[in-house]
This record gives structure tokens, C-alpha cells and sequence, in this order.
């Protein structure tokens, strides 16, 4: 992580002066704070234990450059009873701008500062919440608990930021989190790991010691009480998470393999998307194998009809396919046919029904061992696997995150096992007259054991 220069932090010094001076921030911020202010990137995040300090850093942020004419900030929480809790940030606000010059309308919920800038408060709990920001034009966006979103959505949001040529502003997206939840892997992906150093942005660790408003002492004894895993998120900021928040068990010591054998049969799954990405899934089995083996498996997007069966055809030349089954989902009911026709492919429809019942078993075989993966051949799957999490309900996906490559090799499982043959319980000659000696024996005691239990009870 690049850490900002003494001038940007200079600069991040002057302007928190500023408002402090307007009363709009009542407190000078942390070492850490004031590193989460001064950096410059696009994107940021700051966090990690409990206690840290983050709702104050995150509103902060927010606030650094009202006093600009036509400056807008935008802090969301996921949902709005999260927004209105007395203790959540909204509320923090009106503790620090209630007696200053910033009005506040209760219908908007919005700060309107005398410059003319604002900040205002929202909450983004499903698809259609977002267009309700559809007309936004935002200079500074802050997710408050940030694992709480799905990737989709936060990036959804970045069409939301821009700004006039010329203003004297700069554009950030800025998130303030705890470890967990059901956005945890796709946030240490983002932040933590920085995996793709083009996308994401800085991660500013924060524990309770970087905190000093907080009594440390008798907020660690309440940590205490929680189990190991949540405990180490909250006190310590580490990255770990609980699975059993997540759809599919997949662990990679257990399911990734570096060479499949070789494969007679295969079959290509597909999970077509209109809008959504395209995935071709291809896997294969052998004979008295009980395993399935996962070949390949990515995903393209804005892909024609026409595209698609192209594609198709390149891996029917390659491979001697044993069937093409596919999910034509919102593309029509004649999609299939219409497919078949155009391009002489037979396309089976994927299985669909009683999704939550065959998730069961799909893990069941990812738990024994099953269900292999070619490592480096199927990165875009894993990927879903390892982040894909429950709805709270425990009865759907939660919406916003990709499922196209799960749902293909999902199809294409649920063709393999009408094949694939399950090892039979198979006893020798030897095996079985032990057996029959061993329960005759039994039978012998048994009967002793009653006589002797008879001629007791005579005398």
C-alpha cells in the first residue's frame, strides 16, 4: 500500500482544521483516521477490529470538503432500520452538526451546509434500492459496514460519481468495516489482498488501540463472550470467516487437483444470460470412477446467439461430447428450439427443479471428495464458490453476487450423475462364510445362554 505523502497528509490536516473550526468535526482525528483522510485514491477502506474508530473516520471522509459550493456526499447502510439506530452513524452526525450552521431535512434526510454542499444518508437493501439513486451525481460515496453489500451493488454505485470539469474536488468511494459477512470475500479480495492491483484500493488497518475515546478494557471482556471465529474478526481485525454462511462447500485442498485423468465422457453445461454473462462449463467423468470432474469452466459477456453457438462448436471439435444441457433462463421459451433449428445443435434444457435439494447433495459429493477441479482451469468458478452466500431466510442465493459458473457446473452435476457409476458393496466368498460363521456363533451363545438361564430358574 502506497501511504500518502507528508504533503497529502499536510493538506488533509489543513482542511480538517477547517471544519473544526465550523464545529462540523468535533475532535482531531486518530494517526489512523487522519491516514484514511489524506490519501488520494479513488477507492479506500478502513477497519478491520471492532471499535477502531471507522464510523467517525467514514463520516469524517464525508464531511472534508463541504465547505466547496455543490459538493455531495452520499453514506449508505444496508438497510434503513441500520440507518436509524441510535448508536449508527446518522445519528453520530446530528451529535456532531445539530448546533452548527448545517440544516438538516428530516424528509431527505440531508445536511445542507452554507456553501450549498450536502450530505445525505441512504440505505441499499436489494436490486431496486439503488435506482432510487439513479439521478445522483455524488463526489464522495461511503458504505458504512461494507461486507454487508454484495460486489454488484457497490460497483453499481460507481456510476453515481462524477463531477464538474474544473471543480475543485476530488472523487472517492470510501468503506468502513468489520471482517464477516456476506460481502467478506469479495471486500478481502478487493482491499485486504489487493488480488488485482486495478481494482480496489488502499486497506487501513484499525484495531481498538487506535481508538483512545474507547474504553478498550471492558470492551474486550464483551468480546470474550463471542465464539472464536467472530471473535478474532471483531478484536483483532483478522480476515477469517465462518463458511457456513456460504451456498457451496467447496475447500480447495480438498476438491482442487492439478491434472484431471483422462475423460471419455464429457458433457458441456452452459448458463446463458440475455444482460448477464454466458458460462461454458465443461465436465467430464470415467468409467468406475465415482468422481465428476470439472474440466473448465469461465464466462463471457454480451455474447450473441450466434456467439454462443460458435463457441459451442469450437469445444464439440475438441471434445467428444456426450451431451449439451442449458439453462436459457429469461432468453424465451423458444430460445431452445430456435437454437437447435439455427444451429443444429441438440441443446437439452438443464434440470432446474428442486435447486435447494440438489445443492444438498452437490455438497455432499464436494465434502466426500467427489467433485474435482483442474486448478487454473475453472478461476472464475472458485471464485463463486468461495464468495457466493445464503439469503437469511437460508431458502435462496443472496442476490448481487455472480452465480453463472455455479449454476452451469450445477447442470452439468446433475447430468453427470445419471452416468456416473457409484462404487457397488462387493464380498468375497471367504467374507461371507466368516460372516455366517460369526452369526451362528452367536446364535449358538444365545441359546446356551437361555438354557442355562432355564435350568437355574428350575432348580
Amino acid at each position: 500500500m502506497k501511504a500518502p505523502t507528508a504533503r497529502e497528509l499536510a493538506e488533509a490536516a489543513r482542511i480538517v482544521a477547517v471544519l473544526r473550526s465550523a464545529s462540523f468535526i468535533p475532535h482531531k482525528p486518530y494517526p489512523k483516521q487522519a491516514e484514511f483522510l489524506a490519501l488520494t485514491d479513488l477507492e479506500a477502506l478502513y477497519g478491520g477490529a471492532a471499535g477502531g474508530g471507522k464510523s467517525d473516520a467514514l463520516l469524517m471522509g464525508a464531511l472534508q470538503y463541504v465547505h466547496v459550493p455543490g459538493y455531495s456526499a452520499l453514506l449508505l447502510r444496508r438497510t434503513f432500520r441500520d440507518l436509524n439506530q441510535p448508536d449508527a452513524i446518522m445519528a453520530r452526525s446530528h451529535a456532531w452538526l445539530a448546533s452548527t450552521a448545517a440544516k438538516w431535512s428530516a424528509n431527505d434526510k440531508r445536511w445542507t451546509f452554507p456553501s450549498g454542499a450536502t450530505l445525505t444518508f441512504g440505505y441499499l437493501d436489494n436490486e431496486q434500492d439503488r435506482y432510487q439513486y439513479a439521478g445522483a451525481a455524488l463526489q464522495f460515496l461511503g458504505w458504512d459496514e461494507l461486507t454487508q453489500f454484495p460486489e454488484a451493488w457497490y460497483l453499481w454505485m460507481f456510476s453515481r460519481m462524477r463531477r464538474l470539469v474544473g471543480a475543485n474536488v476530488p472523487v472517492r468511494v470510501r468503506g468502513a468495516t468489520n471482517p464477516g459477512g456476506i460481502g467478506h470475500e469479495w471486500v478481502k479480495r478487493r482491499f485486504v489482498d489487493r488480488a488485482d492491483p486495478k481494482q480496489g484500493g488502499p486497506f487501513i488497518p484499525a484495531v481498538l488501540a487506535d481508538n483512545p475515546s474507547i474504553d478498550a478494557e471492558t470492551y474486550r471482556l464483551m468480546l470474550a463472550k463471542l465464539d472464536s471465529v467472530t471473535r478474532a474478526q471483531l478484536e483483532h481485525g483478522v480476515w477469517v470467516r465462518d463458511s457456513e454462511g456460504l451456498v457451496y462447500h467447496f475447500d480447495e485442498g480438498r476438491n482442487l487437483i492439478d491434472e484431471a485423468p483422462e475423460c471419455p465422457h464429457k458433457v458441456l453445461a452452459l448458463d446463458f444470460g440475455a444482460t448477464a454473462p454466458t458460462s461454458f462449463n465443461l465436465l467430464g467423468w470415467r468409467d468406475h470412477d465415482p468422481t465428476v470432474y470439472v474440466l473448465g469452466s469461465w464466462k463471457l459477456s454480451n455474447l450473441a446467439p450466434s456467439e454462443a453457438a460458435e463457441r459451442i462448436a469450437e469445444i464439440a471439435s475438441v471434445h467428444d461430447l456426450h451431451g449439451i444441457v442449458g439453462d436459457i433462463g429469461g432468453l424465451g421459451k423458444g430460445y431452445q428450439l430456435e437454437f437447435q433449428r439455427r444451429f443444429h445443435m441438440p441443446l437439452e434444457p438443464a434440470q432446474k427443479n428442486d435447486k435447494l435439494g440438489y445443492i444438498a447433495l452437490f455438497n455432499g459429493e464436494l465434502e466426500r471428495g467427489l467433485v474435482k477441479v483442474v486448478r487454473g482451469m475453472a478461476d472464475q468458478l472458485v471464485t463463486e464458490w468461495k464468495e457466493l452466500p445464503w439469503h437469511e431466510s437460508r431458502t435462496k442465493e443472496m442476490g448481487g453476487f455472480a452465480n453463472h459458473c455455479a449454476d452451469g457446473v450445477l447442470y452439468g452435476w446433475r447430468k453427470c450423475m445419471a452416468f456416473v457409476e457409484r462404487p457397488k458393496v462387493v464380498r468375497t466368498l471367504e467374507e461371507m462364510a466368516t460372516e455366517e460363521e460369526r452369526n451362528l456363533e452367536e446364535a449358538v451363545n444365545l441359546a446356551v445362554e437361555r438354557a442355562e438361564s432355564a435350568e437355574w430358574w428350575d432348580s
